[in-house]
């Protein structure tokens, strides 16, 4: 496994795809699940839908059969991309994601943020390589929060940004502090290499900081807030397969903490996105 394993790009399907998928099947025979929060599921869903949080996914993939076609979906495409990728990751074998969310099953078009751009990564397999990219993505993601906190006018806002901001600082070091421990400067020199580009200019996603700074401007509270938790969805689902793949105990006990603490961020955000939506 290589490093493009860790962000395969999910597959997407369009809604006139999904429409045709539906007709004709029953219920049990597939998994459609709707990523949303329960406020945005209240006011409309696609029939047959089972709603789970992307806030909840980690721990509710139970729910779902990994051998059905699973489609997931939100409100613009921005959560359920991060969802599927999960799902994926996860073992389902056939899962794609709604391109455009419910607003496009609605006829309605919306602006998507920046693609991910993880095609200029590297192949790379070795743990140095994996924590180089992990620590990079890292830095990328807090300079994303940090720009956020600047050009939003909320106070809760504000926040919960530069604490999401302090806390990518916090799981830098706890990257470099992984077994064996590491001097940022080579980790740093590891992580230009495999990204093609310094750290700190792609963050949590593969999309790239600037572009996604520049899409915010103008952007609702709400949209920004709905980008943040796919990145924290996607943050949460990078350390899972870090987990999976390092074996020495004390790298998964750091691993398991990232993941617990990711997913702390991640409810963060849909509480804040709940409250604004």
């Amino acid at each position: 496994m290589g490093i493009l394993d860790f962000f395969k790009q999910v597959r997407t399907v369009t809604t006139e795809e999904v429409r045709i998928f539906l007709e004709g099947r029953a219920p049990e025979t597939y998994n459609l699940v709707d990523v949303r929060q329960p406020k945005e599921y209240e006011r409309g869903h696609l029939p047959g839908a089972t709603l789970i949080p992307l806030g909840d996914l980690g721990s509710r993939v139970g729910e779902l059969d990994p051998e059905k076609p699973t489609v997931t979906y939100c409100a613009a495409g921005v959560r359920s991309r991060s969802a599927a990728s999960m799902l994926a990751g996860a073992g389902f074998k056939d899962v794609a994601s709604m391109a455009g969310g419910i607003r496009a099953w609605k006829g309605l078009v919306a602006e998507g943020p920046p693609e991910a751009g993880m095609a200029s990564f590297t192949a790379a397999s070795s743990p140095d390589e994996i924590r180089a990219l992990a620590w990079a993505l890292e830095e990328g993601s807090r300079r994303f929060y940090l720009g956020i906190a600047e050009n939003i006018d909320d106070d809760e806002a504000v926040r919960l940004f530069r604490s999401l901001g302090a806390a990518e600082e916090h799981h830098k070091q706890s990257l470099l502090d992984l077994p064996p421990a590491a001097r940022e400067s080579e980790v740093e020199t590891t992580a230009s290499a495999l990204l093609g580009t310094p750290p700190g200019t792609i963050m949590e996603g593969g999309i790239r900081v600037q572009e996604a700074l520049q899409w915010t401007a103008g952007k609702g509270l709400a949209e920004i807030l709905e980008l943040a938790m796919s990145l924290e969805a996607n943050a949460y689902d990078l350390y899972v397969k870090m987990a999976r793949r390092l074996d020495d105990k004390a790298s998964r006990r750091v691993l398991a903490t990232l993941v617990e603490e990711e997913q702390a961020h991640l409810e963060r955000l849909s509480e804040l996105f709940e409250a604004n939506s």
